[in-house]
């Protein structure tokens, strides 16, 4: 018999698990976690949901799901419950311009793209929703999610999807999860409230909110905190300065058994407009100036007849950035900008749109790797093997790098600036940075953020950095669902 999802499942139905997704431009990432404290994740390729579409965002969820579900022990899964037989391995996610092997190279967090037809569907073979209601709840952080309208219109592809009612599932844009979920009440935080008071409380709450807010959770426990400025930096770029509001401690007795929200307001918000209008700072945005600096030293060697010196050498940032992109030829590279040849060969409009700005983004990591070979993320690249030359080749390269690095980190530091409006009413030392991002994780790349708004004279009270979003959900919502 075929679930029925318009009402809630009976409590026996559903496995004591809670799902939470980050999915963006680059990739999503489930996070399944149990009542006893077992957690297990799952990856799988671009979610924007914009970009890609209905179809392909909800089977890319499937799949990370699938995959999370298979760590699980069978003693966490209904007996009947079964994988199904096309499930597959993770595998890396690269451009693939020719045959050539390539790293996994790939950012979290995603562009907001401009919105297209949903396409219609590329797998052979789809793969198929939940049989059974097995997540207690559901939480999924994507992008692409920017109005109600959006959400509404992919809330049914994803109760068909987890096969779970509408009462159980959250669908947010793709803001970062920094701690326990903006719509659940204040009170259902506190174990003695119990689990049924904050199912119950849940109900009637608006299902979609700006997930950028959650953010401003780790202001509750900074005293003197009156506002977050929250800036998320991935493969797109988005900013909201939150005003934070006093919670009660511990809530009244007219308010015992009602709603009561975090005390969150948003008061500001800069850019996240999609990568064809900004998302300056961003991964897509580093790994794009990349790509130029890479086919201006083409143009340069093409050139040669007009210059009286020997034309420059490809620097090992560029042979490594040709390497990422498996050819040897730059102008190879406009192809995949143009979504021209084999790299979009059989993919619908949205799906090569994103397969096309994940692989861009990605280049943002080989250019990290020159430019801050001290950070223990990524790895310090190996000497040159042009020594002999007589040039600093690796020296010219990271100092090439960076250069680019602090291009790309100027609009970011105006983007921060612009959300302390004139700093009359947000004042730095009372706001806390809380910064979320694949490029926040790179020390160098944050900071020069930080110089840069030192030298615009700013100091903020506090600086929080959120690294891994849908594990940090999953163990929220764990803990307001099975008081963990």
């Amino acid at each position: 018999m075929a679930t029925q999802l318009k009402t809630t499942p009976s409590s026996s139905a559903i496995s004591p698990l809670v799902l939470c997704a980050d999915g963006g431009g680059s990739k999503v990432c489930v996070v399944i976690r149990s009542s006893d404290g077992l957690e297990v994740r799952g990856t799988a390729g671009p979610c924007n949901v914009q970009s890609v579409g209905h179809f392909p965002a909800i089977q890319a969820i499937l799949l990370a799901t699938y995959r999370a579900l298979s760590l699980l022990p069978p003693s966490h899964l209904p007996p009947n419950f079964t994988l199904p037989s096309s499930l597959s391995a993770p595998s890396p996610s690269t451009p693939k311009l020719h045959s050539h092997p390539l790293s996994n190279l790939t950012l979290p967090i995603s562009p907001y793209a401009s919105r297209p037809n949903s396409p219609s569907p590329t797998r052979a073979s789809p793969l198929p929703p939940l049989s059974t209601p097995l997540f207690q709840y559901a939480w999924l952080a994507l992008a692409g999610i920017s109005t109600l309208a959006d959400g509404n219109g992919f809330l049914p592809h994803v109760m068909r999807g987890l096969c779970i009612s509408e009462d159980r599932v959250k669908i947010t844009n793709g803001g970062l999860p920094v701690s326990s979920p903006s719509h659940i009440p204040v009170q259902a935080f506190k174990p003695e409230h119990g689990r049924r008071q904050a199912l119950a409380a849940r109900v009637g709450i608006d299902l979609f909110s700006p997930d950028v807010n959650l953010l401003a959770a780790p202001a509750f426990d900074l005293p003197g905190i009156e506002h977050v400025v929250a800036v998320v930096c991935g493969t797109g770029t988005v900013g909201r300065t939150i005003r934070v509001g006093l919670a009660a401690a511990e809530p009244s007795d007219e308010m015992q058994g009602k709603v009561q929200k975090l005390p969150l307001q948003d008061v500001a918000v800069s850019r996240g407009w999609g990568y064809m209008l900004c998302d300056e700072g961003s991964a897509f945005w580093l790994g794009r100036l990349a790509i130029r600096s890479l086919l201006y030293h083409a143009d340069r060697l093409s050139s040669s007849p007009i210059h009286s010196p020997e034309p420059p050498r490809l620097l090992p940032l560029h042979r490594d950035l040709l390497a990422y992109f498996a050819t040897s030829d730059p102008m190879d590279l406009i192809e995949l900008v143009s979504l021209t040849g084999p790299f979009v060969d059989g993919l619908s409009i949205g799906e090569a749109v994103a397969k096309r700005n994940a692989a861009v983004a990605g280049a943002a990591r080989v250019v990290l790797t020159w430019a801050f070979p001290d950070d223990a993320e990524p790895p310090t690249p190996p000497d040159s093997p042009d020594k002999e030359s007589g040039l600093d080749l690796a020296g010219l390269s990271r100092d090439t790098a960076l250069r680019l690095a602090k291009a790309s980190v100027a609009p970011l530091i105006e983007l921060t600036m612009s959300l302390l409006g004139d700093q009359s009413v947000v004042t730095p030392e009372k706001t806390v940075l809380a910064l979320g991002g694949g490029l926040m994780m790179s020390k160098g790349y944050r900071g020069l953020l930080e110089a840069g708004l030192r030298s615009e004279g700013v100091s903020f009270g506090e600086e929080v950095v959120v690294g891994d979003a849908a594990g940090v959900g999953a163990r929220g919502l764990a803990r307001v669902e099975f008081g963990i």
